[in-house]
């Protein structure tokens, strides 16, 4: 008879526990009254199993690249799908909105969403990045924060702008937890989210860092929004006429304050030199855009034209004064050069 050593016995029972058993960050729970289990991530896949409530689950790990709503009695939720196995080894779908962690975790949904909707990738990005937000301490470091997140951000709105119709409306208030200092607001009648600034709160944090250049730079961007602090696709110097439309708000001074901010921020350091060069060359598009339309008269315009002609900001190059001074002239003759001016008078 062979010998059996009794020292590997408690490793094998060690390797069948670990088979049959996962960690309690790999565990969850059915806690709905009962919940489906499906062969594929759609209502109307086949039923494997009827789950009950706090059945224990194996979380497997993946996650369907799509959300779906789902109605329960009065109540309705949208959840992306899970994929899990049962404690009999049976593997299939659960809509997530049936489903909670063994160990609490209170952003477990989130991070199911982050992958459903940008992959793991670019959720492991968006956790480590979100991780750095508390340890911000110097204007450095808050520079390479503000350009990190805005880059996800616009990563991620890509690909929200890229996703096939789902066949219903989703809801995004989710977003607001993504990126720390970013604020979600739906863009119009459709469903195309988007992720604002809330130059508020990142106010708040560079009055927490070490050095002066973070804080000129946040004061210029609310001077740019000093309605309620949260960025938007019309600055101060736009006049918003439609959701997607604008006129410049030349001869009311808001260009030239902004442009004297811009010098003053540059002044401090170089530091958000980048960031605050793009602010001012979008205020110049506004000035000399080829079909910008403007919401003043043209005694208005021309007088704030003159304002930045006789004493220019320093943040101006000299071809730029330059051109203020032909676009002075066009304005002397706005119907002759093709400009329209004053349409808050409704002409």
């Amino acid at each position: 008879m062979p010998h059996f050593d009794w020292k590997i016995l408690p490793l094998l029972l060690l390797l069948t526990g670990c088979k049959n058993k996962q960690s309690p960050e790999y565990q969850i729970i059915v806690s709905a009254e009962q919940a489906s289990l499906r062969a594929e991530p759609s209502e109307k896949s086949r039923e494997i199993a009827t789950l009950r409530r706090h059945e224990t689950l194996a979380d497997l790990g993946e996650v369907s690249s799509f959300e779906s709503q789902i109605i329960v009695g009065e109540h309705f939720y949208q959840t992306p799908w899970i994929k899990v196995k049962t404690a009999d080894d049976q593997e299939g779908w659960v809509h997530a909105s049936a489903l909670r962690p063994v160990r609490e975790q209170s952003d477990w949904l989130l991070q199911k969403r982050l992958i459903c909707y940008f992959g793991k990738n670019l959720s492991m990005r968006r956790n480590t990045l979100y991780k750095k937000f508390k340890n911000v301490e110097t204007e450095g470091q808050l520079l390479d924060f503000w350009q990190e997140s805005v880059t996800l951000r616009d990563t991620f709105l890509v690909l929200l702008s890229q996703r096939p119709e789902s066949g219903f409306q989703p809801q995004f208030n989710w977003l607001n937890e993504v990126l720390p200092g970013f604020i979600y607001q739906k863009i119009g009648a459709g469903s195309q989210p988007h992720l604002f600034a809330d130059f508020g709160k990142w106010q708040q944090k560079v009055l927490k860092t070490n050095g002066l250049q973070d804080n000129i730079f946040i004061e210029t961007c609310l001077a740019a929004f000093p309605t309620d602090s949260i960025e938007s696709f019309f600055p101060v110097w736009k006049f918003q006429l439609s959701e997607s439309e604008s006129a410049s708000q030349l001869g009311t001074g808001q260009h030239l304050r902004m442009l004297t901010q811009i010098h003053q921020a540059l002044a401090s350091g170089s530091l958000f030199a980048p960031q605050l060069l793009v602010i001012k060359d979008q205020i110049l598009e506004d000035i000399f855009g080829k079909n910008q339309r403007y919401w003043q008269p043209q005694e208005k315009i021309l007088e704030e034209l003159g304002q930045i002609i006789a004493n220019p900001p320093k943040c101006l190059s000299a071809p730029e004064r330059e051109a203020f001074s032909i676009r002075q002239k066009m304005f002397e003759d706005p119907g002759g050069n093709g400009i329209v001016v004053n349409l808050r008078s409704g002409e």
